[in-house]
């Protein structure tokens, strides 16, 4: 008799979704389907003067709906544009026939064929903010409306949670690739240590560091000789060089400058910032214990784990643990069945989230 999986939730689907474009464009099409909606955006918007949009995912919307829409976002009294600028609260418009006047004195009508418009936005920082929005052109009933707000409100919070962990895994990628090791922790800061972007996993493993603690919104370092020493990194780094500090009593610290990570958009990064990237001596790296004393690892398969996460390159994880490529080889086969994952793709999936506990 076979068994009859229950296809997921979208909730489910979006727990998941990080990291992930198929998923995320899965989400999409399946919350557009659940309220009656014909298409959709998840999408970037720039908050400033002269800020556009930029669509991260879409389902079912043709070329000339995207230059409408991001036309309407630009005029200020605009659903899209009052979306964005009022985070967490979620709107629902008839848009049907609604027109909008420029300052040249033409109209323009907004996305052609929608009856109603849902959406809402979340903060990402000062300057940016995601917004979701969903179009439908049927005609709903008041309760059918209220039910489709009381669904995309229920979603807030595990939306604004999956796009917060988008953004940490997009930086951790590629600090890691940039640095080449495997990083326990690392915090965005300006050139006075003001905390621009931190992580509340990261905020608990630098809380364990004897050398540094963050202090409301600063981050403050126990010992002045290292402060000093980090800030005459900061204001002596490059556009393109990456800075180790000898190591301190618990960790290895790493200044990588902004533009370094030139390869994220402007709202994945703070251009003006820097990255402080806090490395664990391996006896005391929380995430190789959890590997051997919960998954049962051997401390060697351990080790290529956390290289792993830095590079899944063979010939390089063999360098670095000097290894031959065919131990290594063996190593991943018996990592991949003791964490139960079938590919190198799961199996960086399953390392990161390890190392996020």
């Amino acid at each position: 008799m076979h068994n009859i999986q229950t296809p997921p939730t979208i909730e489910e689907i979006l727990s998941k979704a990080p990291g992930n474009p198929v998923l995320w464009q899965l989400f999409l099409a399946d919350l557009a389907g659940a309220m009656q909606c014909d298409s959709g955006f998840l999408s970037i918007a720039d908050l400033g003067r002269d800020g556009g949009v930029h669509h991260l995912y879409h389902y079912n919307v043709e070329p000339e709906g995207h230059l409408c829409f991001e036309r309407n976002f630009r005029n200020p009294g605009s659903f899209d544009a009052s979306v964005a600028k009022q985070p967490y609260r979620v709107f629902c418009s008839n848009t049907l026939n609604a027109t909008f006047r420029h300052d040249n004195g033409s109209t323009e009508t907004d996305v052609a064929g929608e009856h109603y418009r849902f959406g809402v936005s979340l903060p990402l920082n000062k300057r940016y903010a995601y917004c979701l929005y969903l179009n439908s052109s049927r005609t709903f009933a008041e309760s059918e409306l209220q039910g489709c707000v009381n669904q995309l409100e229920a979603l807030v919070p595990p939306l604004q949670h999956a796009l917060q962990k988008e953004q940490w895994l997009s930086l951790y990628s590629q600090i890691t690739l940039l640095t080449g090791k495997h990083v326990a922790a690392y915090i965005i800061v300006d050139r006075a240590l003001k905390v621009l972007f931190s992580d509340p996993v990261f905020n608990r493993i630098i809380a364990d560091m004897d050398c540094v603690e963050i202090r409301g919104k600063h981050l403050a370092f126990l010992n002045k000789n290292t402060e000093q020493r980090v800030l005459e990194m900061m204001a002596g780094i490059g556009c393109d060089t990456v800075t180790t500090q000898n190591q301190c009593d618990s960790c290895a610290i790493t200044v990588i400058p902004a533009r370094t990570l030139d390869n994220l958009y402007a709202w994945e990064f703070y251009k003006k910032g820097v990255a402080l990237t806090f490395t664990n001596g391996h006896e005391n790296n929380p995430t190789l214990v959890r590997l051997m004393t919960l998954h049962s690892l051997t401390s060697c398969e351990a080790m290529c784990a956390l290289h792993f996460i830095a590079t899944p390159s063979i010939s390089h994880i063999a360098d670095s643990c000097h290894r031959s490529s065919a131990t290594v080889r063996n190593h991943i086969k018996s990592i991949m069945q003791k964490l139960d994952v079938h590919n190198q793709g799961a199996l960086m999936k399953k390392l990161l989230a390890i190392a996020a506990l």
